[in-house]
Order: structure tokens, then C-alpha cells, then sequence
């Protein structure tokens, strides 16, 4: 992945505020652990931790949702994208090199400050 597809902490703030990017829906993704993600998050971002990333990729349309509660953009959307972030870089990283690996490229963005430069 380019890095034009990391976002600075103003961008991510907008995509929190607005659910939009580049005229994309936006879902945030928070891949630390449920119990960091409990102190705290970016407003309107869902969590699945990194362990559970590349099992939950495998997962049906519907088994996705009733486990997390929500949908996850196709890798492939045109109208949707994914924004990951961890709490200071490295596990986002992972999570785009796994989500790379399912097809998501061009509606993936991450922002590396993470959950550090944005409490």
C-alpha cells in the first residue's frame, strides 16, 4: 500500500466528525485489544482486535456481523473504505499487511499516529 493512503490526525478527526472521506463512507477500525479499546477510542470507531483479524476476514458476510455488530466494507467498494488505526503504529501496520492480503488496497487507509497522538 502507498503511503498516500496514511492519514494525518486532522484528517482522521474530519473522518470521525464526518463519516466521510474522498466522497467515501468511512468505517474506523480499532485493532488493539477490548481492553484498551475500553479506555477509550475514536468516536465512531468499531474494534476488532489484530489477532482476531485474518479469522474474522474468513467469516461470512453474516457470521461478521452477528459477532461485531457491524459490516465491513468490501474489499473491492467503490462507495466505501476502511481506516485502521492501533495505539501508536505497529499493530496497524499489521492489519494492513493482513488486509492487503484479502484485496483491500485503494479504499484502505491507516493512520499511524493512533490512539497515542489522537487522547
Amino acid at each position: 500500500m502507498a503511503d498516500e493512503n496514511s492519514l494525518s490526525f486532522d484528517q482522521t478527526r474530519e473522518i470521525s466528525n464526518a463519516g466521510t472521506f474522498n466522497n467515501l463512507a468511512v468505517t474506523i477500525l480499532d485493532v488493539r485489544t477490548t481492553a484498551e479499546v475500553s479506555g477509550g477510542r475514536i468516536p465512531k470507531a468499531v474494534n476488532i482486535p489484530v489477532a482476531e483479524l485474518e479469522q474474522a476476514l474468513e467469516l461470512t458476510t453474516d457470521q461478521f456481523k452477528d459477532k461485531y455488530k457491524f459490516v465491513l466494507p468490501k474489499h473491492d467498494s467503490k462507495t466505501e473504505a476502511l481506516l485502521v488505526y492501533c495505539k501508536s503504529g505497529m499493530r496497524t501496520k499489521m492489519a494492513r499487511e493482513t488486509l492487503a492480503k484479502h484485496g483491500y488496497k485503494d479504499n484502505l487507509y491507516t493512520y499511524l499516529g493512533g490512539w497515542d497522538e489522537y487522547s
